[in-house]
């Protein structure tokens, strides 16, 4: 590891990995660093006993269909990853149970508006609106994402954005439920329309209508997907390829501090000591961390660490990771993904995430219902999910930590077990994660799974930059554009590599 690196590499996330892939296949000398064991960061799984656990990806975006490639898969096509891979398609997007409704929306365009209006034909009219809003902005964005890459949007072209992609620009400062109020009526269609702002871990009255309509949009029109081989077998399939292509992957070897002089990144100090030299230093570590602990305050201008502290840092989760026995059907857990809402009041739901407390929505994700071995036969493998602000976990006193956390645990099987009796009893395995656990393993500020809040002020081209405190210094991954997710956090990646590849 003596010589000198093109590009170093700070964690072996979803936007390191990325950022690693692009730059190796490129011909890029690069080496990338993981204090972990395994690579991944979120997307990665664990066992307990006889069964293997997803930590954290419910379903991912962008893949598509042999016949309809999405961008994510175009991304992984390119650079040789898709034949490691097999993605399992999920018919049915979401259930979402409230009180008085219960609704299963599948993918595809004319399916999904077509079930929520059979549910409310009142607001026939006013679904179909927003939905074409929807898919509207998500091809324009789709549009304006590919323009920026193939550098089409230069500074002296920039002016022509609110005239070439007008939906776009319009809707930059918008939230979702300035859009969905003004079409949609009923209270139980928005509530169904807008049920993935958990995906996003902001209420509509917060979450910006464009980066969630992107989103939407991208679901319904292309579908979701779950890996054989749960996420790892994407993470492992990134290693592949940079190592395939003369690259490097350390586990085990955490990096101590960003070397600079004169305010620009020369390399990494790694947690052994090592001195490592390179022309790039990219960090998949928050921005707080890599500003505060691998940089170090003293070097970093203050107005860099205000704008750092100025934006809200998102919300981290809490899971309790079950393994069951007897069948899914046994079991009445036949769905993928279903949302548990205690009452429509989203505004409430996102006030108790700020605070230790029973959940009032929660995600019940049973695997086996598209990965039917996924665990061992006869069994049934769902995890129960909830997002919460980090804050409280790490004001707990460490006594209090257990009790607190077996009681989240137990408030969550409460809730399942009011529309699925006996998961208690049919429970083989039971493993509870925190947004402590988070930090712990992912190294992420507070946990946080989603970086920094993603409102009308802080969304992809108007997100938090990847330029860091120095020069060649860059972030990737889901604190900086375009935002939040699995999705997101390799686009992150692999946008910020192009960046470094045009010179």
């Amino acid at each position: 590891m003596g010589e000198r690196y093109d590009v170093v590499i700070v964690g072996a996330g979803m936007g390191g990995l990325a950022a690693a892939a692009t730059l190796a296949v490129a011909g890029r000398n690069v080496l990338l660093l993981e204090r972990h064991n395994v690579p991944g960061g979120y997307a990665t799984s664990f066992v307990r006993g006889e069964f293997e656990f997803e930590v954290a990806l419910h379903e991912l975006s962008g893949i598509g269909d042999a016949n309809a490639p999405a961008d994510l898969w175009q991304l992984m096509d390119s650079l040789g990853m898709t034949d490691e891979i097999e993605f399992i398609p999920i018919p049915h997007l979401y259930r979402s149970i409230f009180p008085g409704l219960d609704i299963r929306l599948p993918a595809g365009k004319e399916a999904y508006v077509q079930t929520l209006i059979e549910h409310f034909p009142q607001d026939a009219k006013g679904i179909a609106t927003f939905m074409h809003e929807v898919f509207s902005l998500e091809e324009q964005l789709k549009e304006l994402g590919e323009a920026f890459q193939n550098n089409e949007l230069g500074a002296s072209k920039i002016l022509q954005v609110p005239l070439k992609y007008p939906a776009a620009f319009r809707y930059l400062p918008v939230t979702l439920e300035q859009v969905l109020h003004r079409h949609v009526k009923s209270i139980g269609a928005r509530a169904a329309l807008a049920q993935y702002w958990g995906y996003f871990g902001l209420p509509p009255s917060k979450v910006s209508f464009f980066y969630f309509a992107s989103a939407l949009g991208s679901y319904v029109r292309k579908g979701a997907a779950f890996p054989r081989g749960r996420s790892q077998a994407i993470s492992n399939a990134f290693v592949n390829v940079i190592k395939r292509h003369g690259g490097e992957v350390l586990m085990n070897c955490g990096v101590k501090r960003i070397l600079h002089t004169g305010g620009k990144a020369t390399g990494v100090l790694t947690e052994s000591g090592e001195e490592l030299q390179a022309n790039w230093v990219l960090s998949n570590a928050d921005p707080i961390t890599t500003a505060r602990d691998l940089v170090g305050e003293s070097a970093v201008e203050p107005r860099y660490m205000r704008e750092i502290y100025s934006h809200q840092i998102g919300p981290s989760s809490l899971n309790v990771y079950l393994g069951l026995r007897g069948s899914m059907e046994d079991l009445g857990l036949t769905d993928h993904e279903l949302f548990i809402n205690e009452d429509y009041d989203f505004d409430s739901h996102h006030r108790n995430m700020r605070r230790i407390a029973p959940p009032k929505m929660m995600a019940v994700t049973t695997y086996n219902a598209v990965y039917p071995d996924i665990s061992p036969p006869g069994t049934t493998i769902v995890v129960l999910t909830t997002l919460l602000y980090g804050e409280p976990w790490f004001a707990l006193a460490p006594e209090q930590y257990l009790d607190t956390k077996n009681k989240m645990a137990d408030a969550m099987l409460n809730l399942a077990e009011k529309h699925f009796p006996g998961l208690r009893d049919n429970a083989q395995v039971v493993e509870v994660s925190t947004p402590v656990t988070n930090a712990r393993y992912a190294g992420t500020y507070h946990g946080g799974i989603y970086g920094f809040d993603q409102p009308p002020s802080n969304h992809t081209v108007l997100r938090f930059s990847p330029t860091g405190p120095l020069e060649r210094l860059l972030h990737v991954g889901a604190w900086t554009q375009p935002g939040g997710g699995f999705h997101p956090s390799m686009l992150s990646g692999h946008m910020v590599a192009k960046q470094i590849l045009k010179g």
